[in-house]
């Protein structure tokens, strides 16, 4: 972290530095100038959570971890949540990915500080009812409010979801939806395969869905999920398959050992990687946040 020495020159504070016993924090000094005004400002902005344990003046490793957080989110989020707890659209802006807080890094927080922002993921609301071939099925279950024709999924996924209804309605097939985002901790159920520890629905980047012939469920539509992994070349439930593998870059969760026949994803590779959880801790983060205010997810543009 950066202080103002006598010489008026910034050092920078690595990990093991500390306070000393006077440290000060943010609250007593107006600035960010001590560990554990860090500390607190990591705490407020969301990049620390409640579970989440830092030595108080001390910059260790989960401090440092909570820095990595925020540099990799100020590149990768465009937006953050504002001081009434809904979206704002920010521009991304490119920090050293070091976790050390230098004099730029301060800067950002200090931003976020003045204004009250928080950090904040990218997950959009994307209304089925705009959405002509696609809907949610019959035991698709809302996760924000009760609104059932209202999914929840990551940014870059909302495009995918959009593609898949355009080419759902090429090739003359319908999309019933069971389940996107994945709200860590919750029971699944209804699930083909046991979920996976590092599951794309976790980040927000994966479908399960199955396909029928008609607009409206009933007694044969739509059909099992595995008529999507058993559909031979030149039917549309293959083309619907194969293009999402081959033009939307999914992976199908039936090419997966074991099988997951309803499955499609844009997967952070691999799983558990600490891409993945950036995304993870940002769009779980930023589900929480909407269970205060619905507003913090902003509908997909």
């Amino acid at each position: 972290m950066a202080t103002i020495a006598a010489s008026g020159k910034p050092t920078i504070l690595h990990l093991g530095s500390s306070d000393g016993p006077a440290g000060r924090s943010a609250a007593d000094t107006g600035d960010l100038n001590s560990v554990s005004g860090l500390q607190e400002e990591l705490r407020r902005i969301g990049a620390l959570q409640p579970n989440e344990d830092v030595r108080r003046g001390t910059f260790d490793a989960m401090t440092k971890v909570a820095v990595r957080r925020v540099q990799w989110f100020a590149k990768s989020v465009p937006g953050c949540v504002s001081q009434s707890g809904a979206f704002l659209p920010r521009k991304p802006q490119h920090l050293a990915l070091d976790g050390v807080a230098g004099p730029h890094f301060l800067a950002f927080l200090k931003l976020f500080r003045e204004n009250r922002w928080q950090m904040t993921g990218n997950l959009v609301q994307i209304s089925f009812a705009g959405l002509s071939r696609m809907k949610p099925n019959r035991n698709y279950k809302a996760v924000l409010g009760s609104d059932h024709h209202i999914g929840v999924c990551d940014r870059e996924f909302s495009h995918v979801l959009r593609s898949m209804n355009s080419a759902a309605a090429d090739f003359g097939v319908h999309v019933f939806v069971n389940q996107l985002f994945r709200v860590e901790g919750h029971a699944v159920s209804g699930a083909v395969v046991p979920p996976a520890s590092f599951s794309a629905h976790k980040i927000g980047r994966a479908v399960d869905l199955q396909l029928g012939t008609k607009g409206s469920i009933g007694a044969d539509n739509p059909q099992l999920s595995t008529a999507i992994k058993s559909a031979v070349a030149g039917t549309p439930f293959y083309k619907f398959r194969e293009y999402a593998k081959t033009n939307l870059l999914c992976r199908y969760g039936g090419d997966f050992h074991p099988s997951d026949p309803p499955h499609f994803d844009r997967q952070i590779l691999p799983g558990g990687s600490e891409s993945w959880k950036f995304h993870f801790f940002v769009n779980q983060l930023h589900y929480r946040q909407a269970l205060i205010n619905a507003a913090a997810i902003p509908s997909a543009s």
